[in-house]
């Protein structure tokens, strides 16, 4: 029986390993890129070194961006009064879109008992010495609408109450279920227009 190179082979379990990619659909790449012209897929390769020796962790927020404070943190027209908590790196560009100019606090993740995800495992200890330190009149809990989103921001309100702060959670024009990254800009629109606060 015939075997593909080792080299091909590396390459579709390497990309079967992103999200979302299956052992067909990394097949497919693979020989989409030994197909394409050489450049353009070296390209992508420069672009993926590039990104991962450029881009880092924002040390005040922890966006995702090539300087350190980010460009948001840094912006010193941004209202410095709002705080806006995502789950997601990701989610920072959709609340841009819809031209929010707070500032941002990426928890990267959420709260999960099946996976093991406790408060200390998300950026919950920075966000309360954010809050304890800053000059912020609300924090906006924008987690996502769905069993995990609504649990983080749940302990996430009962941890940042007490320190005297306005704490809001996105109004309900996010579907149940949904996920901020895949919202239309009105309905993420809306929500953040109508948000509540919490009881």
């Amino acid at each position: 029986m015939a075997t593909r190179d080792r080299t091909i082979e590396n390459l579709i379990t390497r990309l079967c390993r992103l999200p979302g990619i299956g052992p067909k659909t990394g097949e497919r790449l693979a020989f989409h890129l030994l197909r394409i012209d050489a450049d353009e897929a070296l390209q992508l390769a420069r672009a993926i070194e590039e990104v991962r020796a450029s881009v880092k962790s924002c040390s005040q927020c922890f966006q995702l961006d090539a300087q350190d404070p980010c460009s948001v943190c840094s912006d010193p027209a941004r209202d410095r009064s709002m705080l806006l908590v995502v789950e997601d790196p990701r989610e920072v560009a959709r609340f841009e879109d819809v031209g929010f100019r707070g500032l941002y606090h990426v928890l990267n993740g959420r709260l999960s008992q099946l996976e093991g995800v406790r408060p200390e495992d998300l950026t919950t200890e920075a966000l309360q010495a954010r809050v304890r330190s800053g000059t912020f009149a609300e924090i906006c809990l924008a987690t996502n609408a769905d069993l995990e989103g609504e649990g983080t921001a749940r302990v996430l309100a009962e941890r940042l109450q007490p320190l005297g702060v306005k704490v809001t959670r996105l109004a309900r024009g996010l579907p149940a279920g949904s996920s901020i990254a895949q919202v239309s800009r009105s309905i993420l629109a809306d929500a953040i227009e109508g948000r509540r606060t919490l009881p």
